[in-house]
């Protein structure tokens, strides 16, 4: 807090003097000093009034001013006549301490995101996003939106997506799993990025999220990885938010292990293009590829295997 003293106040401070320490009473010690007699207060036996304090001329008279003018701002800025509290510790104000978000690249705008448009339908968002770069997406009719709405009413009960029902979900958009673990491989994904696959990656969705708070727990969610950057860095699509991060293999790593230590479920699947098979050959090769991963949901649901579900 910065304090300007009213005129009245500015004194240049005197030179310091050195004076030797004895039992001279204040008159004798003015005159070694050199100070006239009038500067000399002996005592003070009451609170100092405006002459004296107009006369004070010392830098200590001027530190007691400015320590009376903080105490009073102190007061009246506190709204109740009470030191205001460090901002260090108010819960919940803005710019109070918050845990570090995870050492993640920021969002990054990107139009070949699908976003999501319900709570749990991120696994139709995610095909119908690899149906559009590896499948028939693009040449459907219909608009994303539309596209989603349709495999979630046809593969799950609404509730999120497991993986079986993302592969069914694939078949139909023209992409074939070729591969699946339970853990982040960082050989087998770099090798599909190297040959242009995709893949699908079940996470915990606090974990690929730049704003997120240390400590602080997701759901299981699924997103797509696409690409690399020139950093080695993963490029991973959130249809949560519908924008891409960059993450490193360590902390894409760990948001998979943390969804399947969390929610029981977490892995990876990878994909290419069906090359114009049919949706029912698709679904037998992907399903068997896909079997030893836990067919629990992504996307915070239960869903059950429910291939060739109408849509209602």
């Amino acid at each position: 807090m910065s304090v300007t003293l009213p005129p009245s106040l500015q004194r240049p401070v005197q030179p310091r003097v050195e004076v030797t320490p004895s039992n001279q009473k204040p008159q004798a010690a003015a005159q070694q000093a050199e100070l006239p007699q009038a500067k000399v207060v002996t005592s003070v036996e009451t609170a100092p009034t405006a002459v004296q304090t107009e006369q004070a001329t010392d830098a200590f008279a001027a530190q007691e001013a400015i320590q009376m003018l903080q105490g009073w701002a102190s007061r009246f800025a506190s709204g109740a006549g009470s030191a205001p509290e460090s901002d260090a510790l108010r819960v919940g104000q803005a710019g109070a301490p918050q845990e570090p978000a995870p050492e993640i690249g920021d969002w990054e705008e990107d139009a070949s995101v699908v976003q999501q448009t319900k709570d749990k339908n991120c696994g139709a968002a995610v095909a119908v996003m690899l149906g559009n770069e590896k499948g028939t997406g693009k040449a459907q009719g219909a608009s994303d939106t539309e596209k989603m709405d349709a495999l979630d009413s046809r593969f799950t009960d609404g509730d999120g997506t497991t993986p079986i029902e993302l592969s069914n979900m694939l078949a139909n958009q023209g992409v074939k799993v070729t591969e699946s673990s339970s853990k982040l491989d960082k050989n087998a994904l770099d090798s599909a990025l190297s040959r242009d696959g995709k893949a699908a990656v079940l996470v915990d969705s606090a974990k690929v999220d730049p704003k997120a708070k240390g400590g602080e727990k997701g759901q299981a969610h699924w997103v797509t990885v696409e690409g690399k950057d020139d950093q080695g860095r993963y490029k991973v699509k959130d249809p949560g938010t519908g924008k891409s991060v960059k993450m490193d293999a360590d902390k894409l790593s760990d948001a998979v292990d943390t969804s399947l230590r969390e929610h029981k479920t977490g892995g990876m699947v990878i994909v290419e293009g069906a090359n114009g098979a049919s949706e029912a050959d698709i679904v037998g090769e992907s399903n068997a590829k896909v079997a030893t991963l836990a067919n629990e949901e992504g996307g915070g649901s239960r869903a059950m295997a429910n291939f060739g579900r109408e849509s209602s």
